[in-house]
């Protein structure tokens, strides 16, 4: 039996049909980059208007770029304005309506030695009436990091009341660049500047890498101390430089207050060589 040899007018039909689904394939992947690079432009210029005015210290401008549920997490954080910030990357998600923000703080100065050091924080933004807004969760672990166990998670209260007992120095420091093998010390000194004493009722991290060393629970007052945090990073598995900002909430008696402080790093991977100065 001989095969029949192809129709020349359905070939070239067929090519047709192939040309134009391509075509409109190219044309809805253009359509889709532009919308999407239009949302992410959007978003930048959102993000850029919200560090501002947390730079100038504008508390009641910046409150307007934070969705209508993260708003009371907002007013009742301690405020202070912003060294200076850098939007590292913006990614919308496929469905348009949610979004991730990175942005590099640098870590205050006089507390490490040397050139600024940057650390990159993740922050999530949602698509509401038009605007994007940024969103406040609970405490949580920083992305890359493992999440903890039901008995691990924290059961302090979601808002803070900030401690006028206990005048902390500085409640941000970062203890810079960690290196494989190392741990890395936080130290947070303060006065207890009350007329009785104050005792630490329960001290809460957000990472099992982040330990209390120091000893003293009570100060009396007028005393002076040092709450001092050990950084270790062998119990954290990564693959790449990571930037964590981790928070620790102190509870103190008698004035059922909650303080937290936040300790920044820069930790190199085990895979990768240490780089000494």
């Amino acid at each position: 039996m001989s095969q029949g040899k192809p129709n020349n007018r359905n070939v070239s039909r067929c090519s047709r049909q192939v040309a134009l689904l391509a075509a409109l394939a190219f044309l809805t992947v253009g359509v889709y980059s532009r919308a999407a690079s239009s949302a992410e432009q959007a978003l930048r210029t959102r993000a850029d208007q919200l560090y501002t005015a947390l730079q100038q210290g504008d508390w009641r401008k910046a409150e307007k770029f934070f969705t209508k549920e993260s708003r009371p997490i907002y007013r009742a954080q301690p405020k202070k304005p912003i060294s200076g910030y850098r939007i590292d990357s913006v990614k919308v998600d496929a469905t348009g309506k949610s979004a991730e923000v990175v942005v590099a703080f640098p870590a205050p100065t006089g507390i490490i030695p040397g050139p600024p050091v940057l650390i990159p924080e993740t922050t999530v933004w949602r698509l509401a009436g038009g605007r994007w807004c940024m969103e406040i969760s609970p405490p949580h672990l920083v992305q890359g990091l493992p999440q903890a166990s039901a008995t691990e998670q924290t059961s302090l209260p979601r808002f803070l009341i900030k401690s006028k007992d206990l005048k902390f120095q500085y409640t941000w420091l970062s203890v810079g660049p960690v290196h494989p093998g190392e741990t890395k010390v936080a130290r947070f000194t303060f006065t207890n500047v009350s007329q009785h004493s104050v005792t630490l009722a329960d001290v809460e991290s957000t990472c099992p890498c982040l330990k209390m060393t120091s000893q003293q629970k009570e100060f009396k007052p007028g005393e002076a101390g040092v709450l001092e945090f050990a950084l270790d990073p062998s119990r954290l598995s990564f693959k790449s430089r990571l930037g964590l900002s981790l928070t620790v909430t102190l509870q103190t008696e008698p004035e059922h207050a909650l303080t937290n402080l936040t300790i920044a790093a820069a930790i190199t991977p085990s895979s990768e060589p240490a780089q000494h100065p």
